[in-house]
C-alpha cells in the first residue's frame, strides 16, 4: 500500500508505457479514474534489431507491413541484450495434448 502515488508528474510516462486500470494491494482494490490513454500499435522506432530478432511474430508483422507499403519501417537503436536462458532439453508440455511421458510403471496395467 505504501508504494501507491496519487499522481504521476507530467512527462514521466513514455509513449510505450501502459497505464493501469486497476491496482490491487494486499488491502485494497483501486479502480484508476482518468488514466492516461493506452498506446496503440507497435513503436518500431523503439524496437531494437536485437529484440526484433528474438520475437518472430513481430518480425513477420514488420515484414508484412514493409511489403505492403513498399518501404522499410523505422528501427530502434542497437542494444546489447542480457543473456537468454538456455532450454534444458526436457520434453515440451505443449505438444502431444499436454501429456507427459510416464517414468514409473502403472500397477493397474498388469
Amino acid at each position: 500500500d505504501g508504494q501507491i502515488v496519487n499522481d504521476i508528474p507530467a512527462g514521466s510516462l513514455t509513449k510505450h508505457d501502459v497505464p493501469v486500470d486497476v491496482i490491487v494491494t494486499p488491502t485494497k482494490i483501486i479502480r484508476v479514474p482518468n488514466r492516461a490513454p493506452k498506446p496503440s500499435g507497435v513503436f518500431w522506432d523503439l524496437l531494437s534489431p536485437q529484440k526484433l530478432a528474438q520475437i518472430r511474430v513481430l518480425r513477420q508483422l514488420k515484414q508484412e507491413i514493409e511489403d505492403r507499403q513498399g518501404e522499410p519501417l523505422p528501427s530502434g537503436p542497437d542494444e546489447v541484450l542480457p543473456p537468454v536462458a538456455k532450454k534444458s532439453g526436457k520434453p515440451n508440455n505443449k505438444k502431444g495434448g499436454g501429456q507427459r511421458k510416464r517414468t514409473t510403471p502403472r500397477s493397474d496395467l498388469k
